[in-house]
């Protein structure tokens, strides 16, 4: 029986890995027009023109509009993809370390204008304190600020009881907010992994 149950585990983790599935009718071309996505799955697979910000023609003075896109790659000039050695590199050696006693793998580093979330020399996640005043995202500086950051970010992707998310392929961009007065308390900078 264990060998039995040993090759169906097999077989359904290689259709999920390669994608295939059991054929039916429903599967013929015109069947498949039909279809749409689930509205989260479409939210994930959409373009994210954000916002239209206006600049001005090189030697005409005239104003054209073109489509900004935010891809989130970093926060304060650290992505989610970075190591501890590239986090070196760029911040310096920490104010502070912060050591989880239960999870030892985890550690927080904490910088003048963010805190960054480690795991295993890793970097997880960063957050950036309304206190900061700025924020730097892919390389643009601006306000914390609620109405700033949701003017400049556009609509967001979700929206919750403590703030709002933008997601963007595997990283997400939350604007914590408190629920009475809609102040920006907080900015996370996460990969969805650990959501």
């Amino acid at each position: 029986m264990k060998r039995l149950s040993k090759w169906w585990l097999i077989g359904a983790a290689a259709i999920g890995l390669t994608g295939a599935s059991w054929s039916s009718a429903e599967d013929s071309p015109a069947a498949l027009d039909k279809l749409s996505y689930p509205p989260v799955l479409a939210a994930t697979e959409q373009t994210h023109t954000v916002n239209t910000a206006v600049y001005e023609e090189a030697g005409t003075g005239a104003e054209i509009g073109e489509p900004v896109k935010w891809p989130l790659e970093r926060v304060n000039g650290i992505s989610v993809t970075d190591d501890l050695k590239t986090l070196y590199e760029l911040k310096g050696k920490p104010k502070a370390e912060e050591n989880d006693p239960l999870f030892k793998d985890e550690r927080t580093f904490v910088y003048d204008d963010c805190r960054v979330g480690l795991y295993d020399n890793f970097v997880q996640y960063v957050m950036v304190p309304v206190q900061a005043g700025t924020i730097e995202i892919d390389g643009k500086k601006l306000e914390m600020k609620a109405d700033t950051l949701r003017q400049t970010l556009g609509t967001p992707d979700w929206t919750g009881e403590d703030g709002i998310v933008y997601k963007r392929g595997q990283r997400a961009f939350k604007l914590f907010l408190d629920e009475h007065t809609g102040k920006l308390l907080s900015v996370h900078y996460f990969h969805t992994a650990t959501d």
